[in-house]
């Protein structure tokens, strides 16, 4: 039997060595998985709960350098729930949320608590949290809005969604998680502020400006638009569509189909009426048509066969070029587009850049209108219908400022600008190139017509133009578009485009009251409210 003994005590000892040996191995695995740097940093992930408080995406200024988004800020608190702030965080809350806040404290996982009643408690950290918008958004129009997922649907937050993505910072809180995945109340959370990225997009939009024709056309306008421009460069100092919207609350806007607030009404094309005029007179005056040129309205005009009324059904009697704008008389122009002739009216149309859209930005466009054609302009019926803005004509309210803008800097056409450039340290800019301005008509047929329209806000009788605190200069426009409301009445498109101070000028306003009839009633007196509050802003 001691062999068999042996035997037994031999194996007993190389499987007890065996196993000491595998058990090293493991051991030393085991030490080398702990220090190892990747699954140390995956444990330290794992035992922590991360929130981010904000995301503040890149900046969109004025062209001051002013910020045109993420000016406020709400209160928001990060909680890490306890027995002892439950009741607290409750208090804060409206009944309406309390059950879900409830379920959120039942969790014992970190959240955020957005609410505007201030709360004390143990484990509950305050933040400010920037808002991206304002209820009552400066050019939400023209800034546009983002989806769910941060990016950008329409306006410069499309077009330049990359840049303004790229510079994007976060404040995010960090708790400490015990092997439960609860937070752990005795450990203070980590707070990890990315700071604020300056860097973002600089329009040419002046905020006051901006300020003004919102407030001023959010009162007097319900449908329409406003366009103010500088008419030396074509920058737009101002841009605002009515009924507006909010950023904050699309669904509501979204689903008033009757108004259509979503729409930008300064980019798109309307019918203009007369305030065209003026590139009638300036093809006259180019052809050597005298502003002393009478012609006499009886009321109406026979073009063809074609029955042409004035807007004073009795007449104006004998008239001179200056008169003829003053009263805006149709049959005055008509005879003078007729002795003009077709082809130099519409050549200097679109010198005058009707017809002509603009790039302004990356998605961001103003539309190109309509004119006539060279085969629409045999016909005299045609050529007098465009002599008083009628016809085929449409145009945008940037084109109307373009327009005004050559009477107003001497005859030359600006390209119009939305973009100034980008900025990185949001103190200096690197501007984007621009569109040389282009002389289209002599300075002195400009004098002249400039003269015709400061003419008519400062002389002619009834001109609620007129503004109190300056000069100006301009003209009204009555539209008719073809269509007609459930009582029958046509809907006119009532316009004003002027310029101020008279002398100089510094700002060109374009007024557009959607549907609501004539220009002198409907336009004019929005235009002599905003030349009055941007009047300190001018030195005459």
């Amino acid at each position: 039997m001691q062999p068999f003994t042996k035997g037994i005590e031999k194996r007993t000892i190389i499987f007890f060595a065996g196993f000491v040996l595998l058990f090293s191995l493991l051991y030393v695995r085991l030490g080398y998985l702990s220090t190892s740097p990747g699954l140390m940093e995956t444990a330290q992930n794992q035992s922590k709960y991360t929130l981010t408080v904000e995301e503040r995406r890149g900046q969109i200024y004025d062209c001051n350098l002013l910020p045109m988004v993420n000016r406020t800020s709400k209160p928001l608190y990060a909680i890490l729930p306890t027995s002892s702030n439950m009741k607290p965080v409750l208090d804060a809350v409206s009944q309406e949320r309390r059950d879900g806040v409830s379920d959120l404290l039942q969790a014992a996982k970190p959240f955020l608590l957005q609410t505007d009643k201030e709360i004390h408690a143990d484990n509950v950290t305050p933040f400010y949290q920037n808002q991206r918008y304002e209820r009552y958004q400066l050019a939400p129009h023209i800034i546009g809005y983002l989806d769910s997922e941060k990016n950008g649907v329409t306006g410069i937050e499309k077009g330049y969604n990359d840049f303004l993505s790229q510079h994007t910072s976060k404040t995010q809180v960090a708790y400490t998680m015990d092997g439960l995945g609860h937070g752990m109340p005795g450990v203070e959370p980590e707070v990890r502020d990315g700071g604020s990225d300056p860097a973002g997009i600089v329009l040419s939009i002046d905020k006051d400006i901006q300020t003004v024709i919102q407030n001023v056309g959010g009162r007097e306008l319900k449908k329409g638009a406003i366009v103010v421009m500088d008419p030396y460069n074509g920058e737009i100092k101002g841009a605002a569509s009515f009924p507006t919207f909010t950023p904050t609350d699309l669904s509501k806007s979204i689903q008033d189909t009757e108004n259509s607030p979503m729409i930008n009404r300064a980019f798109l094309p309307f019918n203009v009426g007369s305030t065209f005029k003026i590139v009638t007179a300036a093809a006259a005056l180019e052809a050597g048509i005298p502003m002393s040129e009478t012609a006499e309205c009886t009321g109406s005009v026979d073009v063809s066969g074609q029955i042409i009324r004035c807007h004073k059904r009795d007449g104006h009697g004998t008239l001179d070029m200056l008169d003829a704008m003053k009263e805006s008389c149709n049959p005055y122009f008509i005879h003078l587009g007729l002795q003009v002739g077709g082809d130099s009216l519409l050549s200097m149309a679109e010198r005058f850049g009707f017809g002509q859209g603009y790039q302004l930005a990356p998605n961001i466009y103003t539309a190109d209108g309509t004119l006539p054609t060279k085969q629409d302009m045999l016909n005299p019926a045609e050529v007098a219908n465009l002599s008083f803005g009628q016809g085929k004509l449409t145009a945008t309210p940037v084109q109307v400022a373009q327009m005004m803008s050559v009477i107003a800097n001497g005859g030359y056409l600006v390209a119009p600008k939305l973009v100034l450039g980008e900025t990185l340290d949001g103190q200096t800019v690197e501007r984007t190139a621009d569109i040389a301005p282009k002389q289209i008509i002599s300075g002195e047929i400009a004098s002249q017509i400039q003269s015709f329209l400061i003419h008519c806000v400062m002389v002619a009788d009834g001109q609620n133009a007129l503004p109190q605190k300056t000069t100006a200069g301009g003209k009204t426009g009555t539209a008719q578009t073809g269509r007609f409301d459930e009582n029958g009445k046509e809907l006119e498109q009532g316009w004003f485009a002027g310029f101020f101070p008279a002398s100089n000028p510094r700002y060109v306003v374009v007024v557009l009251s959607e549907e609501t009839g004539y220009g002198n009633t409907t336009a004019a007196p929005v235009f002599s409210k905003i030349a009055d509050a941007l009047a300190e802003k001018v030195k005459e």
